[in-house]
């Protein structure tokens, strides 16, 4: 029989699972408003899931050594095998300095001039009154920068279509598989299915790049040089340097091609907020990628955009005992965590649900900003959150410079799965900017 917690009094349980599915944003939101650690029952499995800041501190910086990756992790290590986004404790660590160089402040000039090219061919492409299609064109859009960038690779039209089937079957099925019963993650599900040939074909996908590479020799400076470096000094196999590979390109791919989505869905729903952006937009002129910080609406917006739509679920594990709350969780307990209830919780931030990009007018200051973590925190921290924002903040200045974007119909738009909930298809009518 499983341990459980000991404490004074007894946790907060909520439902079991089921409801997670029906609407999985309210249901994680919804348990900040229940208690700071909250067990739900998702089927068989039993997770424990934080939505206070200073617990989340607790677990992600101040004792993260006692912590290792949880269940979520268990299901993609299926795809990443040994890689950053997998591993633990000095391995972690090894991995991360490995590759950091490929993310360091002085590589993004160079990386915000291929972003902003891709941007503008993309709002180039469009005509006046066309209807598009916004989540494949920012999954495209997404896909080319992580592969020029960080590959120095540029992919043609074929490659992104592929890469873009591999991505989404790969959010889906680590999403779905990491909730089902041990019994039918492993069954030939079609979701299985998919999952496990998805993450197969981009393996031998980031392979093939790596051995092109080795074979053409030169140097570009970028992700593949450092692993190719780190093969020669270590002796690493092709597959441990496609596998670090993999994990940057599927983890620069997701989030960001959500996160997008999701910004021309708001820009699309609150004209005014479209209007005040596209003016400070109009008003800057010209700006380089590196100083487009200065554009106070820009950012405050992108900040309620990722605040709004967060990551839902995230795990660790327990490896030892450990306190919080007044309550001891033994060695082996699944621990949750949403940055979603945390960036929803009332006791943060007043109104949560309402979608308000004034709140962040004085965000250098307060527990607002301190609690506002959407790269995480502490050795979970995204590596490449100052490559992501600059590619939010480049995209959408690109496409804003050109042109409005006006909802087509009223229906239900359908959902997307991956960690940060999505738009399935994203129509949308462009209309030039006028003025």
């Amino acid at each position: 029989m499983r341990e459980v917690p000991r404490g004074p009094g007894r946790l907060p349980v909520v439902g079991h699972g089921w409801e997670m599915w029906r609407d999985p944003v309210q249901f994680m939101t919804g348990l900040a408003r229940v208690g700071k650690i909250v067990r739900v029952d998702i089927v068989s499995r039993v997770v424990y899931v934080i939505t206070d800041f200073e617990l989340l501190h607790k677990v992600l910086v101040e004792n993260s050594d006692a912590y290792e990756r949880g269940l979520l992790f268990e299901r993609i290590r299926l795809i990443f095998r040994e890689s950053l986004i997998v591993a633990d404790g000095e391995q972690h660590r090894d991995l991360r300095r490995l590759l950091q160089p490929a993310f360091h402040r002085t590589e993004l000039d160079s990386y915000a001039h291929t972003m902003k090219r891709n941007a503008d061919a993309l709002a180039s492409s469009w005509r006046p009154g066309q209807n598009i299609e916004a989540r494949s064109a920012m999954l495209e859009v997404v896909i080319a920068n992580v592969l020029e960038c960080m590959f120095s690779h540029e992919p043609d039209t074929g490659e992104l279509r592929f890469i873009s089937g591999l991505v989404e079957d790969i959010g889906a099925g680590a999403l779905v598989g990491s909730v089902l019963p041990e019994k039918l993650a492993s069954l030939p599900l079609p979701v299985n299915r998919k999952f496990l040939s998805a993450g197969t074909q981009l393996r031998k996908y980031c392979q093939d790049l790596i051995a092109a590479r080795r074979a053409g020799g030169g140097r570009r400076n970028d992700l593949l040089d450092i692993l190719l470096d780190a093969s020669a000094d270590e002796h690493h196999s092709d597959e441990f340097l496609a596998a670090q590979a993999v994990t940057v390109l599927f983890g620069g791919i997701d989030p960001s091609t959500t996160t997008l989505t999701w910004a021309l869905y708001e820009l699309s729903q609150r004209p005014e907020m479209a209007s005040t952006l596209r003016q400070e937009v109009s008003g800057a002129g010209e700006l380089a990628p590196r100083d487009l910080g200065q554009l106070d609406y820009l950012n405050r917006f992108l900040n309620e955009v990722v605040r709004v739509h967060s990551p839902l679920l995230q795990t660790r594990r327990t490896v030892t005992a450990v306190d919080l709350d007044g309550f001891t969780f033994p060695a082996g307990t699944d621990i949750g965590y949403s940055l979603a209830a945390v960036h929803r919780n009332p006791d943060i931030f007043a109104e949560p649900d309402t979608f308000d990009p004034d709140r962040w007018s004085d965000s250098s200051s307060g527990s607002k900003s301190r609690c506002f973590v959407p790269f995480s925190m502490g050795n979970q921290m995204c590596i490449g959150n100052n490559f992501a924002w600059m590619a939010l903040q480049t995209t959408l200045h690109s496409v804003l410079s050109k042109w409005e974007f006006h909802p087509i119909g009223t229906g239900k738009l359908p959902r997307a799965m991956g960690p940060i909930p999505g738009i399935g298809k994203l129509p949308l009518e462009v209309r030039p900017v006028s003025g």
